[in-house]
């Protein structure tokens, strides 16, 4: 996580804190993080349910 500045005064809205700026950069960044683990996720469960088929079938 990227920090530009300190906030200063308390009206400056933050974001997740009140002490930092996360950068946009960052945020997509965490974004694509995210959604790369989650198709990471969905693709092993669907190996495991075809895994699974395929042994179910063999007994």
């Amino acid at each position: 996580m990227e920090v530009k500045k300190k906030i200063s005064s308390s009206n400056t809205p933050g974001f997740f804190s009140k002490e930092m700026i996360i950068t946009k950069k960052s945020l997509n960044e965490n974004q694509l993080k995210f959604t790369y683990q989650k198709q990471l996720i969905s693709d092993l469960d669907y190996k495991h349910k075809e895994w699974s088929k395929s042994i179910d079938s063999k007994f």
